[in-house]
């Protein structure tokens, strides 16, 4: 059963009650007024008696000189007889304590397809720690400007790209807010697992599963002849693999062992890793559904997957692939990834082609992503004096 779209907001009063929240100066002082007015109170530290907090504290608050809590100004909106609504309407900022982590002009109600969108980049290629920050990894331009504009959908939200690292650091606030209101107490990706009302939101609303599924194929997806995923938490794994199947079509799940090494080939290990790839029969609704993807080559694999499942089928000539695979290659170099959209041939097809043709052979590698993360290899022709890329 679909809820509501309206079900999907959150307002201030439904945030973590601890979260501290300023008014619009104007509205502040109105405010203050009408509190007083209803007290009978005139001094600045008329607060005090609603809230039950020492006198010091309520002139403070009436001053302006800390923040409210989100549960003090509940109990004093709600003695001033304001709504909430009206009171959503005039915050200037919400946080936590650490000034760095102070969102000004918050957008409220957020949306919780925007919180699900975070949540699911901390767990699948982030890091939140708490009372300390949050930050995803971005080793694209594209993917690094997409994120801001995500992430200011909460508001004027501080930010902090450290480009040696590749980290795009965020408020921790809303790193904190995710986790509360989604119940998701760790977002380690190896520890990690979904709560309860995360799956049943997303099982209730295939928008938010998109989220998920969008930010799993960009964080952790390979997007070539198929999409498939693969993680090293067997839990995770098995409750997104649950979670997805009900809108997408699924292959079945599977394990293997594969070898971990550092970048700089300090150290090496074995970890079993789990994983499903998506049935082609899905790659029509993905497309519709999840582009466009913030990371270019991923996107064009996504986009040519769209188009094979909409082509009608033909058989070539015996030999010719062969003969278009060498009249291609001997123009300029090309990955297999290349050749399978000029050629409108599955990777697996040219590959499988290439172990077989002695006079291809490889020339070089094209970095994909920044860092060398991600590449793949140049073919060309024997004795041909071909252009690399």
């Amino acid at each position: 059963m679909k809820k509501f779209e309206n079900d999907l907001f959150i307002h201030y009063w439904q945030l973590p009650q601890e979260l501290f929240v300023s008014l619009n100066p104007n509205f502040h002082k109105e405010f203050c007024s009408i509190v007083q007015e209803k007290t009978g109170y005139k001094f600045k530290n008329c607060f005090y008696k609603i809230i039950n907090c020492p006198k010091w504290h309520a002139q403070r608050l009436f001053t302006k000189k800390i923040r409210f809590t989100i549960k003090e100004l509940e109990k004093l909106s709600e003695f001033a007889g304001i709504s909430r609504e009206e009171i959503e309407k005039n915050l200037e900022t919400l946080g936590n304590q650490e000034d760095g982590a102070i969102i000004r002009s918050p957008k409220l109600p957020f949306d919780t397809k925007d919180l699900f969108y975070v949540a699911s980049h901390l767990m699948f290629d982030g890091c939140f720690r708490p009372k300390r920050g949050a930050y995803f990894y971005s080793y694209e331009n594209s993917l690094t400007e997409y994120h801001k504009k995500r992430l200011s959908n909460f508001g004027e939200v501080p930010m902090n790209f450290l480009e040696k690292d590749n980290q795009l650091y965020f408020s921790y606030t809303i790193g904190y807010i995710a986790s509360k209101i989604l119940d998701i107490n760790n977002f380690r990706s190896k520890e990690c697992v979904l709560s309860d009302k995360f799956k049943l939101l997303a099982k209730e609303n295939k928008l938010l599963t998109d989220e998920v599924v969008k930010s799993l194929i960009v964080d952790e997806g390979a997007v070539d002849d198929k999409i498939k995923i693969e993680l090293a938490n067997k839990k995770l794994v098995e409750d997104l693999y649950g979670l997805i199947s009900i809108y997408y079509k699924l292959n079945k799940l599977s394990t293997r062992e594969r070898k971990n090494v550092s970048f700089n080939g300090k150290w090496k290990h074995n970890i079993t890793s789990w994983g499903f790839s998506f049935s082609a029969q899905s790659f029509k609704e993905l497309y519709k559904s999840i582009s466009p993807l913030p990371i270019d080559y991923k996107q064009d694999n996504l986009e040519f997957l769209f188009v094979l499942q909409n082509k009608q089928y033909f058989h070539r000539k015996h030999g010719e692939t062969k003969k278009l695979i060498i009249s291609s290659l001997s123009k300029q170099s090309k990955t297999i990834d290349e050749l399978s959209k000029e050629l409108h041939i599955k990777q697996t097809t040219i590959s499988s082609h290439i172990k077989k043709m002695s006079e291809v052979i490889r020339v070089g590698e094209k970095i994909l992503r920044k860092g060398g993360y991600a590449k793949v290899n140049l073919f060309g022709v024997i004795n041909n004096n071909i252009k690399n890329n």
